[in-house]
């Protein structure tokens, strides 16, 4: 009976404390950069209009390239859904999962008939499950270092800081629409 009210008074002394935070905690952002902070095409069209409404208020010179942007990744989006580019893309992925399996028999009977060692094998192994990503590194860092600027910038309203900004991320989407669009190519061409 008493190891219950021991773990009572623990979970109590556990779920108080954050309760109370949570209590206190103040607003430290207007709703429009909350929104903003997150990912902004979680929501498909609802984030597109938010990107268009901080455009017009910051760089209101960029908005018809903007809006050009935002209307090309509608349609490669569109693409995506499409039942022939998932068939071509579903099609893709299992001759890719094939080759690979292939290069990994292949390489079990190297082993097997002692053309290469254990740690060559490992090596090997490394490179055949190591994944081909479609961002380097660095464009991720550099990537979350836009966003962490542009959330800084909007939590403090910097309109200058905001219209130096904005023209990286639409660098960053039209990178991201053709990288969209090679993609698409790639699977769908036979």
């Amino acid at each position: 009976m008493k190891m219950r009210w021991i773990f009572w008074v623990l979970a109590l002394m556990l779920v108080i404390p954050t309760g109370a935070l949570a209590e206190q905690r103040e607003p430290s952002m207007e709703a429009g950069a909350q929104a903003f902070a997150g990912h902004m095409f979680k929501h498909g069209e609802l984030d597109e209009q938010k990107w268009l409404e901080i455009v017009k208020k910051y760089t209101p010179n960029q908005a018809a390239e903007w809006q050009k942007i935002l209307n090309e990744r509608k349609e490669l989006r569109k693409q995506l859904q499409s039942e022939e580019v998932q068939k071509a893309l579903q099609a893709k992925h299992a001759e890719m999962k094939k080759k690979r399996e292939a290069d990994f028999d292949q390489l079990i009977d190297r082993l097997a008939n002692k053309e290469i060692t254990k740690q060559q094998f490992k090596k090997e192994w490394k490179k055949l499950h190591k994944h081909k990503r479609w961002m380097t590194k660095a464009e991720r860092q550099k990537l979350y270092k836009l966003h962490h600027q542009t959330h800084e910038a909007m939590k403090k309203n910097d309109q200058q800081a905001l219209s130096s900004l904005l023209p990286q991320w639409l660098e960053h989407m039209k990178k991201e629409n053709e990288r969209l669009a090679k993609w698409i190519q790639e699977a769908t061409q036979k």
